[in-house]
């Protein structure tokens, strides 16, 4: 019986021993992905992280860095992800032309790449581009503006042009008017960098410049909140409708108090992109087939349904 016994204990012990390897097996077995993103400054990039980590479990060891808009610092950070030898690395361009050569760092080493939200210009490799549907978010604003106009009135765009997603929304934008309300026009277009600071200066100047302007589209909401500044500064507020683009918590908040010139934004779903990031991230590494462009739905926010976006 005692010899019966030992072997019990001893069985049970190597039992557990087993599983404890198997457990640090599948922690070791965990996925490195090393995620450079654009700014944590922006609401928006917060949470495509928060979905990519959710949707992550403990199938994957994230690796965030955060560049805050600085090219020279995302580069860096691309060669240290190469260097630690993550197995796939994804991307929020700071700059849709240059961090070409920053994404080439990582397709060269035979890395998996796929970028998120911004796209880079040039085909480097990348396995993966996930972002909104940028091109219908611009068209959506284009259909609210002309319904706030009543199909008539100049209009102010601030953009970026370093960005081709917010470019797609621009041209969504611009087209889009130009096919429902010909009588809109766009009398001005000018880069405020997506930078608030600096749209509410650009915006100060298109003001001066178009007295008669009724309306201002910025491609992301930190820039419209930074128009919305410059309108309440020139005493414009009761005459200007500003649509957005992100469904920020303050864009939100400016639509729900009902007299902000701010009327809308479009809402994209960053903690459903992060998911998706992930998911396509895991096909990817296991060897499956991934479109190589993966739009995600975009909606308005206005008057409305701002109650359903609310944070």
């Amino acid at each position: 019986m005692k010899l019966g016994n030992r072997l019990l204990a001893a069985l049970a012990v190597s039992s557990l021993a087993q599983l404890g390897m198997s457990a640090a097996s599948l922690a070791q077995d965990a996925y490195t992905i090393g995620a450079t993103t654009y700014s944590r400054s922006f609401e928006f990039y917060q949470d495509i992280e928060a979905g990519m980590k959710e949707e992550g479990g403990d199938q994957v060891t994230f690796d965030f860095r955060d560049p805050n808009g600085d090219l020279a610092a995302q580069t860096a950070q691309m060669e240290d992800f190469v260097a630690k030898g993550v197995n796939l690395v994804t991307m929020v361009p700071i700059d849709s032309t240059a961090g070409e050569a920053a994404a080439r760092l990582v397709t060269s080493a035979g890395i998996p790449l796929i970028t998120v939200d911004i796209a880079v210009t040039a085909d480097v490799g990348q396995v993966a581009h996930i972002a909104s549907d940028n091109h219908f978010g611009g068209e959506i604003a284009a259909q609210k503006m002309a319904e706030l106009l009543g199909n008539k009135g100049e209009v102010l765009v601030i953009n970026n042009p370093a960005i081709v997603s917010v470019v797609d929304r621009e041209k969504g934008f611009v087209e889009k008017l130009a096919e429902i309300a010909p009588d809109v026009k766009v009398v001005a277009s000018q880069s405020g960098d997506s930078k608030r600071e600096k749209a509410q200066a650009v915006a100060e100047d298109l003001l001066q410049a178009h007295p008669n302007a009724v309306g201002i589209f910025a491609v992301n909401d930190e820039m419209a909140l930074g128009a919305l500044q410059a309108v309440i500064a020139a005493g414009r507020q009761d005459t200007m409708n500003i649509i957005g683009f992100d469904a920020s918590s303050e864009g939100i908040s400016e639509i729900a108090k009902g007299n902000s010139a701010f009327k809308a934004t479009v809402a994209q779903d960053p903690v459903g992109m992060g998911k998706i990031v992930t998911r396509t991230a895991l096909s990817v590494l296991k060897g499956e087939t991934v479109d190589k462009f993966i739009p995600v739905p975009v909606v308005l926010v206005d008057s409305s349904n701002h109650t359903d976006y609310a944070k």
